[in-house]
């Protein structure tokens, strides 16, 4: 048998277009496929949409033949911020199955999160102006200026009630006690300049979990736009370890 490159599996933050992985540019044969979870079955809910992506998760066997040989894409998980409390479920529940998990500015549980009233407000406050702030808190000015229309078209079409749904449940969650079920090679990335995820969050899971590896770069809550080049070179690295 012979695993070879695959796909990343990526689940953004709630209100987050899954397009946010798009400037990070894999090397080596790796590929993003990002996954939609705000708009899923689970219209929301992070137990929901974790036990969704467990239900589908492919089967070992499903690898395909070169030469005689069965040859099986790598499987690796990667969540950002709400998205990383999903696959840090989905983690849990897979163990071994798993290749490799990436978790960027995110958390076991919602403990010191650094906007806790952010799920009232969404309600009270819905609106263009809204969306305006929190993509703003969450990404920066550049990559605003950049992405902007694309992300806000996206948050508006989600709507409230879902990620209003996402951002309790969140705030429900503390999977601390399950850390020890992950057991696979997994990278912890934290953006020094993150208003919402603290050095803590990321230290808390690098302990937790056995082996993690701790990156920490020169960029707020969402890396993937604010400092894609050096959240390449991580991720290039972490994949090549698993060779």
């Amino acid at each position: 048998m012979t695993l070879m490159p695959g796909s990343l599996m990526a689940l953004p933050g709630t209100l987050l277009s899954p397009t946010i992985f798009d400037p990070v540019l894999l090397g080596n044969g790796w590929r993003w496929q990002p996954l939609d979870w705000l708009v899923g079955p689970g219209n929301g809910d992070l137990e929901i949409a974790a036990g969704e992506i467990v239900a589908r998760w492919p089967a070992r066997e499903l690898g395909h033949r070169v030469l005689g040989h069965r040859v099986l894409d790598r499987r690796v998980l990667v969540g950002h911020s709400a998205g990383g409390v999903v696959a840090l479920q989905v983690a849990a529940q897979l163990g071994a199955g798993l290749d490799g998990l990436i978790l960027i500015d995110t958390g076991a549980s919602a403990a010191h999160h650094g906007d806790p009233d952010l799920p009232q407000r969404l309600l009270a406050q819905w609106g263009e102006a809204f969306i305006e702030t929190f993509l703003l808190r969450c990404i920066g000015e550049e990559p605003l200026a950049r992405h902007g229309d694309a992300l806000r078209r996206y948050a508006l079409s989600a709507g409230p009630q879902r990620a209003y749904r996402a951002m309790t449940s969140l705030r429900r969650l503390d999977l601390t006690g399950r850390l020890g079920d992950i057991r696979c090679p997994t990278l912890v990335v934290h953006g020094e300049r993150d208003p919402a995820r603290s050095l803590l969050h990321a230290r808390a899971l690098t302990s937790g979990i056995a082996g993690a590896r701790l990156e920490i770069l020169d960029a707020g809550h969402t890396p993937m736009l604010q400092s894609p080049e050096a959240l390449a070179a991580c991720l290039d690295d972490f994949l090549a370890s698993l060779d």
